[in-house]
């Protein structure tokens, strides 16, 4: 009986000892590291800003290969939602939601998952430092009155903080391997690329825009007058695809869709836009829209989030017959699915840069480009000044 009554009393001094001693824990805990990376920050923001990277940087998939996602609301930006299930005990079930974003500034995600505690956050903060660009990532726990969550988070700096360490050098490692272009001066947009007959020639120039152009043009001259010889009109802009960019020589087709006579629309980039000033009484009329132009120097570009597209691909027009084509022309159909796409005005001598820069912004949001990239000519080759030239640049994606 004795003992029994040790035993009760050295249990109540334990629970008075633990009651005591969880009342002075801190009842919120706080970690955070920073690691830097060479990459653009927008590159980066862009990475953290979506969840199609989230998988190859996120320690989760690293507790288990076999967890399972499910996305939810939006693609990016605020309320952009990851719910994962794991049956591995450790990892259990939970959510990642965006509740706030600053563009090139800062991500804030919601965090639930089965540890002790509520008002769970990860906070990704982006500062710009010369060349290079801090990541820290702070992590937020509330346990308020629950003492034994207050006890859990004893050990936060060691099972959240390595958690942390792991996912930025995770993260930092990821964004090495995309291309290190920074796209934030041009608007990207994801577009359908419908199917056209084109008559197109093959041809090969020195890499220089001197040589590369006066192929272009003998090439078109070629197959314009193949279009008119056969009756058939132009139904879009003419198209440099590229083959192989290589160090020397430069591998390129050149196209121009086209159509029998009226068998389809014309594509409103053909159309001439009207002259203002050729108005009657040389006025400009009060309700002219502004004529808007796309500068890679100058454009405030923001990768927010914009009205969904259709992207339904049209069905492919019946193939052209009974053609005669000299032996460098050719007739064949283009490529039809997606595509990223950005509109860009200026010497054509940077049109490599403006394909890399779709590479990069494909990267960090974990689209696959495949196919070959090319440009639409919107503007005409030998009555353009170089620094006024118009293009739409597109890669098409997976």
């Amino acid at each position: 009986m004795t003992r029994f009554f040790e035993f009760l009393i050295s249990l109540v001094i334990v629970t008075v000892l633990f009651l005591l001693v969880g009342v002075f824990l801190p009842n919120r805990r706080h970690v955070e590291h920073s690691m830097e990376t060479n990459h653009p920050v927008r590159q980066v923001y862009d990475t953290i800003n979506s969840f199609k990277r989230f998988g190859d940087w996120n320690p989760l998939r690293m507790h288990d290969p076999a967890i399972q996602y499910t996305l939810e609301g939006p693609e990016r930006g605020v309320g952009a939602k990851l719910k994962y299930v794991s049956q591995k005990k450790k990892v259990g079930s939970g959510s990642w939601e965006i509740v706030n974003s600053e563009q090139d500034s800062q991500v804030e995600f919601a965090v639930e998952n089965r540890s002790y505690g509520d008002n769970k956050t990860s906070v990704f903060t982006l500062q710009e430092q010369g060349k290079t660009v801090d990541i820290t990532w702070e992590y937020d726990v509330e346990y308020g009155w629950d003492l034994f969550g207050r006890y859990a988070g004893l050990y936060v700096s060691r099972n959240v903080g390595d958690d942390i360490k792991l996912g930025l050098g995770n993260l930092v490692g990821l964004v090495a391997t995309m291309p290190n272009f920074d796209y934030s001066t041009i608007d990207v947009q994801k577009v359908p690329i419908h199917p056209r007959n084109v008559l197109y020639v093959s041809t090969t120039a020195d890499r220089n825009i001197t040589a590369v152009e006066n192929a272009m043009i003998l090439a078109l001259k070629d197959i314009r007058a193949a279009i008119t010889a056969n009756g058939l009109e132009a139904s879009g802009p003419a198209r440099l695809i590229t083959t192989n960019f290589g160090s020397e020589k430069y591998e390129f087709d050149v196209a121009i869709p086209v159509q029998r006579p009226g068998e389809g629309p014309i594509d409103p980039a053909l159309v001439p836009p009207a002259d203002p000033a050729a108005a009657e009484g040389g006025e400009v009329p009060a309700d002219a829209a502004p004529v808007e132009t796309a500068e890679v120097a100058d454009t405030a570009a923001t990768t927010e989030p914009a009205a969904p597209v259709d992207l339904t691909i049209e069905p492919a027009p019946a193939p052209l017959e009974g053609l005669r084509l000299p032996s460098n022309v050719l007739s064949g159909q283009s490529y039809a699915g997606k595509a990223l796409m950005t509109e860009y005005q200026g010497h054509p001598a940077a049109l490599p840069l403006i394909r890399d820069m779709l590479r990069s912004y494909a990267a960090a949001f974990g689209e696959t480009i495949h196919d070959r990239s090319f440009e639409e000519y919107l503007s005409e080759i030998t009555e353009t000044s170089p620094e006024e030239a118009r293009f739409k640049v597109y890669w098409p994606i997976q």
